[in-house]
């Protein structure tokens, strides 16, 4: 069993996070969310970036879960 989270249930064009991440698509070189900096790279991947992490995903969607999912611990 899942936890759910409370963007699950909120429409994604009010999401702060996912405004926030396509802004990245709209030609913003940065974005930061909680403690997490998040980039596009010139392959089109998005770099996510903490303390001790660097990780990389292909979508937005990746990349909004994973921000979801990590943000809410």
């Amino acid at each position: 069993m899942e936890q759910a989270n409370g963007f699950d249930f909120v429409d994604r064009a009010h999401d702060p996070i996912f405004l926030e991440l396509r802004k990245l698509t709209e030609g913003c070189k940065a974005v930061t969310i909680a403690s997490y900096t998040v980039t596009l790279n010139a392959f089109s991947l998005f770099e996510i970036e903490s303390i001790g992490i660097h990780d990389c995903v292909s979508t937005l969607e990746q990349c909004y879960r994973y921000l979801c999912t990590h943000t809410a611990e």
